[in-house]
């Protein structure tokens, strides 16, 4: 455990510079408070949220948050950024597959014969798994054709050389703030997801166990944090090493804010040091399994603690 402290404090050591932290900082911060504040974003990707124009939006914010947190690192240091044609259409197809996996609906068009609300459930469940369509074919393509040598295990899915025993005292970090976290009002209006999902519904229209249907959406609910981490610690991070190199943590970090956008305050705040912390240890053990336990654990904990 201290190895792994001791790497997180050394990176933050070399990497830190105070105008740079000041103005990414700074910049987040009015991002979230204008959000939070007048509720732009949220109030145009639930306008459109069932039009493709609400890609477009999506692409606008993230592009926009991504790219002057990148600006402003170049500011500072000038000779670390490179932007060249590889970068720019990394950046460009990643930000893409992100605006259409944020707020996929594709599973609306599927005709199931089972009534609402009961059929909500199965949406959400399909929502859940669309990572595999929306992030792991294009990664999976972008990967094969692009990084399979600079990038051989793709994008931090290596099973060799990991150290999990660490993990015990993060874990309980990691419990104890969804456990401090669930107090909050916000928070636990907006959670948990599974009751929102009309589970009991769907099991009695199908004549099954609420406990199945239930276990079923928190298993997809669960794949879907690994598939954020698959794209922000993997493709984000370990994807852009060999183009942006440490330069790549902070853009992503402001870019894990505004995805959680629309989501309770203080987990939105938390979301820029999580995304920071998770991406500084993807870098050093280049790979993504602790982020991916880690994040399955909060989740899993939020439910948990937050069910009435």
């Amino acid at each position: 455990m201290k190895k792994i402290l001791f790497s997180v404090f050394d990176f933050v050591k070399k990497d830190f510079h105070a105008g740079l932290y000041l103005s990414v900082f700074l910049f987040t911060s009015t991002l979230i408070l204008i959000e939070y504040i007048y509720f732009p974003y949220d109030k145009l990707t639930n306008k459109y949220n069932l039009e493709f124009k609400v890609y477009f939006i999506n692409f606008f914010w993230f592009f926009f948050s991504y790219g002057i947190t990148l600006l402003i690192i170049k500011i500072f240091r000038k000779n670390e950024i490179k932007i060249n044609l590889e970068l720019f259409f990394k950046l460009f197809v990643a930000i893409l597959i992100l605006s259409v996996y944020i707020s996929y609906f594709g599973q609306y068009g599927i005709d199931i014969k089972i009534p609402y609300p009961e059929k909500f459930y199965f949406y959400q469940v399909f929502d859940n798994f669309s990572g595999l369509v929306t992030i792991v074919i294009p990664l999976s393509l972008i990967w094969y054709f692009l990084d399979k040598e600079s990038v051989p295990d793709f994008y931090g899915l290596r099973f060799y050389g990991i150290r999990l025993f660490p993990l015990g005292i993060l874990i309980l970090t990691v419990v104890a703030i969804s456990f401090i976290g669930s107090f909050f009002k916000d928070v636990s209006k907006y959670y948990p997801i599974l009751e929102r999902t009309y589970y009991k519904s769907f099991a009695n229209e199908l004549g099954t166990s609420e406990f199945l249907t239930a276990i079923f959406f928190e298993i997809a609910y669960l794949f879907d944090f690994f598939i954020i981490e698959l794209f922000f610690r993997g493709f984000m991070i370990l994807g852009l090493i060999k183009l942006l190199g440490r330069n790549s943590i902070l853009p992503v970090s402001v870019l894990y804010v505004v995805i959680h956008f629309g989501k309770p305050l203080p987990e939105t705040i938390s979301s820029f040091f999580g995304a920071y912390f998770l991406g500084i240890i993807a870098f050093e053990e280049k790979h993504i399994w602790w982020g991916v336990i880690l994040h399955c654990l909060l989740a899993l904990a939020m439910e948990i603690f937050t069910l009435s």
